[in-house]
């Protein structure tokens, strides 16, 4: 009679990549993601897959951070402008 069924055998853990929100947690989700695919827990196929989604994430979420630091820096140019003009207008008032 054969023994391999005296120990409880253990369901293979869920894969799960958690919250997305963020550039960091993208990053954080391709390296777990990558270890998983190395150690076994997930398949490669998948793992490829899902990889490739968080890349487009990934760049999706670097777009949107070169967008807002673009309108800020086009915010403090303005601003310098701005008082750059006010100076020269209070300047040209006083001989």
């Amino acid at each position: 009679m054969s023994k391999d069924f005296d120990q409880a055998q253990t369901a293979p853990r869920k894969f799960k990549l958690g919250p997305l929100g963020s550039l960091n947690q993208v990053t954080k989700g391709l390296a777990k993601t990558i270890r998983a695919m190395a150690d076994g827990t997930l398949d490669s196929q998948v793992g490829a897959r899902i990889c490739n989604g968080l890349g487009i994430m990934r760049a999706c979420l670097e777009t949107q951070k070169l967008e807002q630091l673009e309108a800020r820096m086009d915010e403090i140019a303005n601003r310098v402008a701005h008082e750059r003009n006010r100076r020269c207008a209070v300047e040209n008032q006083h001989p």
